[in-house]
């Protein structure tokens, strides 16, 4: 047994079990007392826009005051946001009924499958199993990724079609990786942001060649090579997004709420229609209530409250619900404290070693690094571009998509540091810790 427990894949089997166990705990809480009906149970943040919209593609109207409580039934009224994620979860209302169960199962699996993603993904970024594992363990105690892992909200599942999109493309698959990223696209807007991640990494790997291109003829047919397959995997992943679009508003077809018409004209003009939206939130003299500048997401600044219950002191409309609990939308600030010092010196490293690498092919930054500095600039980049030319509203739980690489950059800095196994147990003691009380069920005074 303790030579099993010291297999990698074993311990990957377990700790997706522990995190599957910890998300789907009280899965079906808070609740309105008497808690009878699926009008009891309470939304967290912003379940009631997505689930209520998965509602009416169901046929299902919301309670009276809620979102889209009076949209034409079979519509998706949040046509801000393609359908892909919506209809699974109007899927699961269909079949297992109108409860949190089928609200929340999906983002469950999904979670899952972007943590068994964040090990393929270091795994074929030419990792160790013990260095992926690593990584995993950084998602499986994530706040952020733990809350987002749970509730009814589309992130988490476009963020498991990137991350399994990148691992096919690093394998050598662009096709597939195309299709699972054009399908992400289907589910939220971000998911192209990974294509830029992936074309960073290419400019850093033609940069950087190693020794078994060093014939010039072999490193142009190298370099080509790998341009081709981004630009097959772009293709790919835009034709399977048109497609996918035209299908889903043919199943849901999108309707305005703000002119009461269903948006017709095909998937270009429901695409028009949400990069408009998208367009139209800005904050021209700044941040304000729960949004925040893209920069301040790395100190984890403004933390989001999706939602506080204190049966005690109840707030306002919260009167009658149970149990206690505190969804915060925060990231682990262990795992904070040292992804700036990793993403600086993945990028130092790259800087320093492109030189030499060119002239002599010397070692350089581990793979690794390079393609959680890809991720991180591919990710969180556009996020800083829009905040800063066109004042894009941006709120810090959009950091969901943009952990992957900062969780490749913080487990390949603590494999490299050289630091006493001690110093590394303290601070993974402080992750668990953390994970602990940021859990929105800890019942804490």
């Amino acid at each position: 047994m303790a030579a099993r427990l010291r297999d990698p894949l074993v311990l990957l089997v377990l700790l997706s079990a522990l995190s599957l166990a910890v998300r789907l705990a009280w899965l079906d809480e808070p609740c309105r007392k008497p808690c009878r009906s699926a009008s009891d149970r309470v939304l967290v943040f912003d379940e009631r826009y997505y689930v209520n919209a998965a509602r009416v593609i169901a046929g299902i109207h919301p309670p009276p005051g809620s979102p889209y409580a009076t949209a034409p039934l079979g519509t998706d009224p949040n046509s801000e946001h393609p359908q892909l994620a919506k209809v699974m979860i109007a899927g699961a209302i269909e079949l297992f009924g109108d409860d949190p169960f089928a609200w929340r199962i999906g983002s469950i699996l999904f979670g899952s499958l972007a943590l068994l993603g964040c090990y393929a993904l270091v795994r074929a970024a030419g990792g160790s199993r013990w260095l992926a594992l690593g990584a995993s363990a950084l998602m499986a105690t994530d706040n952020l990724m733990i809350v987002h892992g749970r509730i009814g909200t589309l992130d988490i599942y476009v963020l498991a079609a990137m991350i399994w999109g990148a691992t096919f493309y690093l394998r050598g698959a662009p096709l597939a990786a195309g299709l699972l990223i054009g399908i992400g696209a289907c589910m939220k807007l971000v998911a192209p942001s990974v294509l830029l991640a992936l074309a960073v990494l290419e400019l850093l790997r033609s940069l950087t060649p190693t020794r078994e291109h060093y014939a010039r003829w072999r490193y142009a047919t190298w370099r080509n090579a790998r341009w081709r397959s981004l630009a097959i995997c772009t293709a790919t992943a835009a034709v399977v997004f048109v497609a996918g679009l035209a299908v889903l508003d043919q199943i849901a077809p999108p309707f305005n709420t703000a002119t009461g018409n269903t948006i017709a004209g095909g998937p270009f003009a429901h695409l028009s229609h949400m990069f408009s939206y998208a367009g139209s939130l800005t904050s021209p003299h700044g941040p304000h209530g729960i949004a925040s500048y893209p920069w301040q997401w790395l100190g984890d600044y403004k933390p989001i409250v999706y939602l506080n219950v204190n049966p005690a002191e109840p707030a306002p409309g919260l009167i009658g619900i149970h149990p206690a609990v505190h969804f915060l939308g925060m990231i682990s600030p262990p795992i904070m404290l040292l992804a700036l010092p990793g993403l600086l010196l993945a990028a130092l490293g790259m800087a320093r070693s492109l030189p030499r690498r060119l002239r002599r092919f010397a070692p350089g930054p581990g793979p690794v690094a390079t393609v959680g500095l890809a991720w991180f600039i591919g990710t969180f980049v556009p996020f800083e571009v829009l905040s800063l030319f066109w004042s894009r509203t941006s709120y810090l739980y959009y950091m969901v998509i943009v952990m992957p690489g900062i969780y490749l950059v913080v487990a390949d800095l603590i494999a490299r540091s050289g630091v006493s196994r001690r110093a590394i147990a303290v601070w993974a003691f402080t992750v668990v810790v953390a994970a602990v009380l940021m859990y929105p069920f800890t019942p804490l005074p």
